[in-house]
């Protein structure tokens, strides 16, 4: 699994290869380096770090092999050498500027490393073309809200949902997006009307699910916290309750469930990073006053 959860990263050779003729230009042509199919073979049979070595040896023949660079790229965010990933794709989209997969994966190195502004203009330029693909909006939002900018967030979660519909995909969390960050604009009338309709799309039996019908107070924060299966969805939930008491002016009790998160959340969720952000907002808010 990737830094995130709902995160494209190691994935098959045969959507690799996809990703690359799709977002790299007609004039693209996939490496026939040996190395490159070796460590894409390697990476199927789940060795990333025999994968690793592959991809390398493939880049001291050619440093401009996107195949090899891209697998590099992937791993490393796998690994959580954000750093590292961050260079990969750095290189990657200095030699194809159009490659949106490329730039969204360098938007989610910065997004782990905390780089907020780098994140920013990273997903902005994987969307400036409106793919359809909801993943990469949805991203751009995740950004915008640890930023605190709230109204653009609501808007890229709308279109997160869009792209995602048009693909015959559904996903709740733009939704969470969207119902946060028109609270925190003062438009309870559309958050209301954004949490109604999740409700009536949310998946059944499914996480999410309970954090939307705690959210509608159909169950309590204890019942939520009953319905987590593993650190992933026990992090979102602290995330969502804590936002959720942010709401309702319940500050202090608010901060226990992001602290929490801050301290013993798991890494691999945006809302790991978002209660972080949060967070630190609202220390620099209290010294400022």
């Amino acid at each position: 699994m990737s830094r995130f959860a709902r995160s494209l990263s190691i994935i098959s050779i045969v959507a690799t290869f996809s990703l690359l003729n799709a977002e790299t230009g007609s004039d693209f042509k996939l490496s026939n380096n040996s190395f490159v199919s070796e460590g894409y073979a390697q990476l199927e049979a789940g060795q990333p770090d025999d994968a690793l070595i592959a991809f390398g040896k493939a880049l001291e023949v050619d440093s401009n092999d996107l195949s090899a660079r891209l697998g590099q790229a992937l791993i490393y965010a796998d690994m959580e050498r954000h750093h590292d990933a961050l260079a990969s794709y750095d290189l990657i989209i200095k030699r194809y500027p159009n490659h949106t997969f490329a730039w969204n994966g360098h938007g989610l190195a910065a997004f782990n490393l905390g780089d907020f502004d780098t994140a920013l203009t990273s997903f902005q330029m994987a969307t400036v073309d409106q793919p359809v693909n909801g993943f990469f909006y949805e991203s751009l939002a995740w950004t915008q809200m640890c930023r605190g900018e709230f109204s653009a967030a609501a808007e890229s979660a709308k279109i997160a949902s869009l792209m995602y519909s048009r693909k015959g995909e559904t996903s709740a969390y733009p939704l969470l997006i969207a119902y946060f960050s028109y609270h925190e604009t003062g438009n309870a009338e559309n958050a209301l009307t954004t949490l109604r309709y999740a409700n009536k799309n949310k998946p059944v039996n499914q996480w999410p699910a309970p954090v939307i019908d705690y959210l509608s107070e159909k169950i309590d924060e204890s019942d939520l916290i009953s319905f987590v299966t593993n650190s992933a969805e026990e992090t979102e939930a602290h995330t969502y309750i804590g936002l959720y008491l942010r709401l309702l002016g319940q500050n202090d009790d608010a901060s226990q469930h992001l602290n929490w998160v801050s301290n013993y959340g798991n890494p691999n969720v945006f809302e790991y990073t978002l209660a972080r952000a949060i967070n630190l907002q609202t220390n620099v808010a209290a010294i400022a006053h």
